[in-house]
């Protein structure tokens, strides 16, 4: 009797918070080129997804909304009424008749600016919180692809000892890999080298800035302030900065984008720069040899009623790693990142079902619905989807 007052119960629960489910594909209104990592919410921003490389997107939405906003920095946002959508669900952006021009930041040293400026957006994560997101990883042999999960991840973030800390439930997965007769040893065993687990506490501890802005590091980049009006008329200020050309290392270029008013880090850029890859160097790890060819980061924030929280990150690399006997070979990953909700309710969680592996690969294949269609995944390409087809599942 328990059990079907349970099941009765979770019928009710789940029948009155039906989702919807609108595609559409986002372009520059004057280029009329398809815009990826487009923003695409709810007005309450409680839903969130983006736009692929294609500019396409699914954004699931529940029963009684009534408005989606489309952003993108540079652009005028564009609001539309769900019962008054393009009947070709093609949405155009606009971009913002604005010119950039430098400016300077007065009495601060750019290093303790940008100090400063992580400690002001940390400060604003209102954690505790639960993050629910899409994740997926890629992972490339030399010119195979060999490996491809996704999934459902919820994020348990807490602040410990003032640091971004996070447990991860893995709600539902679906892992490929290269058929069998075509695998070989490294792809067998390669999966993604990224630690899935500590991907929020990445982002929202801002790290990554420390390889540019660090007292050691700051030395060895020249760096320019950009300011531009947003679509409201605000300020919004970007940091742009690439290694110096004497300096004989693998650095960086990229950019960090913030608002100036609220003091928050709205954006944040890294690649390495083509100009200093030549610098990387082979090093020896314990039975290896590896050298670091190629790495990008890009990770993006909102502000949302008062809630400024992660949106969406992306690391992409490649790494050359030889061994006499085994190997000799490129490693290419790439992961993305998008929170579709988030909460201060942490009620839904159970730390009973901690995940501990390190990539989502070894989750395999366990879901209960087809999640990449129904929920607020990024699309796959058309690109991508070929790729997966040439994998096999793997439960």
């Amino acid at each position: 009797m328990k059990k079907l007052f349970l099941l009765l119960l979770l019928v009710i629960t789940t029948s009155g918070i039906a989702q919807n489910l609108l595609k559409g594909t986002v372009k520059d209104l004057t280029t009329q080129e398809n815009m990826d990592l487009v923003t695409v919410s709810t007005k309450d921003q409680q839903n969130n997804t983006i736009s692929n490389t294609e500019g396409n997107f699914q954004l699931s939405y529940p029963d009684g909304t009534q408005t989606i906003v489309l952003t993108y920095l540079g652009y005028a946002p564009l609001e539309m009424n769900l019962t008054n959508l393009p009947k070709d669900n093609i949405f155009y952006l606009e971009p913002t008749d604005f010119e950039l021009e430098e400016i300077v930041v007065i009495s601060t040293p750019l290093n303790e600016f940008v100090e400063q400026l992580v400690k002001n957006s940390y400060n604003h994560l209102n954690a505790p919180f639960l993050l629910s997101t899409y994740y997926r990883e890629f992972v490339k042999i030399n010119d195979t692809y060999s490996k491809f999960s996704d999934g459902l991840i919820d994020y348990n973030v807490d602040k410990r000892r003032k640091e971004i800390k996070s447990d991860v439930v893995v709600k539902q997965s679906r892992a490929f890999k290269l058929n069998s007769d075509e695998e070989s040893m490294l792809a067998a065993e390669m999966t993604s080298p990224l630690d899935l687990r500590k991907a929020v506490s990445r982002d929202c501890n801002f790290g990554v800035l420390d390889h540019v802005f660090g007292k050691k590091e700051f030395k060895k980049y020249s760096f320019i302030v950009k300011s531009q009006k947003d679509a409201n008329g605000n300020d919004v200020q970007t940091i742009y900065y690439e290694p110096l050309p004497e300096i004989e290392e693998p650095l960086y270029a990229g950019s960090v984008t913030y608002d100036p008013a609220k003091n928050l880090i709205l954006a944040m850029e890294l690649y390495m720069a083509p100009s200093h890859r030549q610098y990387s160097k082979l090093r020896n790890f314990l039975i290896i040899k590896a050298r670091l060819e190629n790495l990008g980061y890009k990770c993006l924030f909102k502000l949302t009623n008062d809630n400024y929280m992660l949106s969406y990150s992306c690391v992409y690399g490649d790494i050359y790693i030889k061994n006499k006997k085994r190997f000799d070979d490129n490693i290419i990953f790439k992961s993305d990142l998008i929170v579709t909700n988030f909460t201060s309710d942490l009620s839904s969680f159970n730390k009973k079902e901690k995940y501990r592996d390190k990539d989502l690969y070894q989750a395999g294949t366990n879901y209960t619905e087809e999640f990449w269609k129904k929920n607020n995944s990024i699309l796959l390409t058309a690109e991508e989807e070929e790729i997966i087809s040439s994998l096999k599942d793997v439960k």
